[in-house]
């Protein structure tokens, strides 16, 4: 995981957000005029407002001047029209503004959903590279609320707030110019409330920008206690732990509720202070504004004109306490992304590899291999050095510990020696190009996990083009096809989350299946007949030395059984090969392996009696 020198949330949210204003500044361009044109036409309407109120007491002096004359007749007329004038101005400039506005949606806030879109496919796209270590670290739960929670939060900055504040910059420039070329005096004491509001608004940040991290927080500790119970519900009602289970829920959601609440108060408490400052500002208007008046500095219609400003200009304030609120909800949002995107996978391609490198043959060769988790940790793996021939058959086993998973996850770099060397085909696993280098192993995982898919599209997942003559052919040598029969909808039937309508002998040979349907260079199989009887083992091995002599085959047993007609037996101990040799050989020096074969022989025996 890089280390990267840490940088203030709001530069962390503005730098990454560049990219994608340059991508879709098509959108934003004429978003940011609509929004300027729309804050324009509302602007003028004051100006209108103020003309027709001018205009009425010398219309109504003219007018009573002449009355009951023909004259008078023709004033009330012309007084009437001018008024249904300044009244179809007004509408005209409110349905322009509309418009304007509705193209700035249809701009900004698409712009915006698509951002949102690039940005999902993107954390996705980077999860689906980094390493397993990153997983360890990071929980499930955690993981999804970044993807859901946390680009919301940053769409809603890149949408909206700019929407609004574009809007409202504009609004507030225009308004404040017309009224200090009107009076600079008034306008003066109409913006007396403003710092106040400013200082509000900072104190307001700082809050909400902590009360936001500290939530998002928590809606990823309980997202993954969600997450955690639902994919355990199984365990949680065999051991009759659903109370307990509730009860950490309910702390849990508690603690959300705690802090929902906190960032709930300061919006609460924000709202009425906006509102005081902003109603004060509209008092002093009309008192400031009536003193002018009786002057004759300014006229009635200014001070309409002005208290429509002061409540134009509501919304914009108001706006930058929202937009401020978003940004720093946004600004925790993107930290918590960018530590994502910041983390580089362990095992990537690198400079090593080799674009030549198309096709893995299948020999498998490891030198002086040593692997250890952590610097500061033993070593698991202790100088391995074998050699599988390609076409040949592997059998590991080794007590509980002995470090076999280990060992088969360095052949498709799932991880990567601490020291020495693997190598397929006389070649560094580096050097292959990791696409090259996975697609040419069929890996069976001792932990089985199978999708929210049909036992078809399961199965067809590691090759998705796969004919169901291939489909068929897989499922049979897995000794799974006179189950998939059997089942109402076959192949098509589905198997639910993590495969839980199946037995964890179905899920394992499903995922057997899965392998052989790639036709791979190299098989892999990590202990994944545990969980089927020994009948059902010898029908699936009888199918698998099908495969001996056109692919290597690697398996990885804790029962003799599955790999005694392997070409080649190697037995781990402590993350070193104790011995190797063929099944008769081993069975001949009477070590470890011969141990370990009579006793799972008097087991056998004993559950036979019983």
């Amino acid at each position: 995981m890089s280390q990267t020198e840490p940088q203030k949330p709001g530069r962390t949210l503005f730098k990454a957000s560049i990219p994608y204003f340059v991508r879709y500044k098509h959108l934003f361009l004429p978003g940011l005029f609509a929004a300027m044109a729309s804050a324009a036409a509302s602007i003028v309407v004051p100006i209108v407002v103020r003309q027709a109120v001018d205009s009425i007491p010398r219309m109504v002096a003219n007018y009573n001047a002449f009355s009951g004359s023909p004259v008078g007749d023709a004033l009330y007329a012309q007084f009437f029209g001018t008024l249904v004038g300044f009244g179809l101005m007004i509408l005209g400039l409110s349905f322009l503004s509309g418009v304007f506005s509705f193209m700035m949606r249809q701009t900004i806030v698409v712009a915006s959903r698509h951002i949102e879109y690039d940005l999902r496919n993107k954390l996705y796209d980077h999860l689906q590279r980094l390493s397993h270590g990153f997983y360890l670290e990071h929980s499930t739960g955690d993981l999804i609320t970044r993807a859901t929670s946390d680009i919301e939060q940053v769409r809603r900055y890149i949408g909206p707030a700019i929407m609004y504040t574009t809007r409202a910059v504009v609004v507030i420039v225009m308004a404040m110019s017309v009224m200090f070329v009107i009076s600079p005096g008034l306008t003066a004491y109409a913006l007396i409330p403003m710092p106040f509001l400013a200082i509000s608004v900072f104190f307001v940040a700082k809050m909400v920008h902590h009360r936001s991290d500290v939530l998002q927080q928590q809606y990823s500790v309980l997202t993954s206690r969600v997450q955690e119970s639902l994919s355990g519900v199984r365990v949680l009602k065999a051991y009759a732990r659903e109370s307990a289970e509730q009860e950490a829920f309910d702390a849990e959601s508690a603690e959300y509720r705690t802090r929902s609440l906190d960032l709930a108060m300061v919006d609460a408490a924000w709202r009425p202070v906006f509102l005081v400052l902003v109603g004060l500002s509209t008092i002093i208007v009309v008192w400031q504004g009536g003193r002018l008046v009786a002057e004759g500095a300014i006229t009635i219609g200014n001070i309409a004109e002005y208290i429509i400003y002061v409540a134009l200009m509501t919304w914009p304030v108001a706006a930058f306490g929202f937009v401020i609120s978003m940004i720093q909800r946004a600004a925790a949002s993107m930290t918590r992304l960018q530590k994502i995107f910041d983390s580089e996978p362990e095992v990537a391609d690198t400079e090593e590899t080799r674009e030549d490198l198309t096709k893995v043959k299948g020999s498998v060769t490891f030198k002086n291999v040593s692997f250890a988790y952590a610097d500061d940790e033993e070593a698991v793996l202790k100088d391995l050095d074998f050699h599988v021939e390609a076409g040949t058959s592997l059998g590991i086993v080794g007590r509980t510990g002995s470090g076999k998973t280990t060992m088969i996850e360095l052949v498709p770099r799932l991880l990567q020696p601490t020291t020495g060397q693997v190598l397929i085909d006389g070649h560094p696993v580096q050097q292959f190009p990791l696409e090259v280098l996975r697609s040419g192993i069929g890996y069976v995982p001792q932990e089985v996990f199978l999708f929210s898919e049909t036992i078809a599209q399961n199965i067809a997942f590691g090759r998705m083009d796969a004919s169901q003559e291939l489909i068929d052919r897989a499922a049979e040598e897995a000794d799974l096809l006179a189950n998939i029969k059997d089942f109402p909808e076959g192949f098509e039937t589905f198997v639910g989350e993590r495969g839980i309508t199946l037995s964890g002998g179905q899920k394992q040979r499903t995922s057997i299946a899965r392998a052989l349907v790639r036709e791979p260079a190299i098989l892999i199989l990590d202990d994944a007949l545990s969980a089927v009887d020994v009948q059902t083992e010898r029908t699936i091995l009888g199918h698998l030395r099908k495969h001996f002599g056109q692919r290597t085959v690697i398996i990885v047993s804790h029962r003799i059984s599955a790999v005694q007609d392997a070409d080649q037996i190697v037995v781990l101990d402590e993350g070193t090969i104790a011995e190797r040799g063929t099944h008769d050989l081993l069975m001949a020096s009477d070590g470890l392996y011969a141990n370990l074969y009579r006793k799972q022989l008097l087991e056998e025996e004993l559950a036979a009696m019983s």
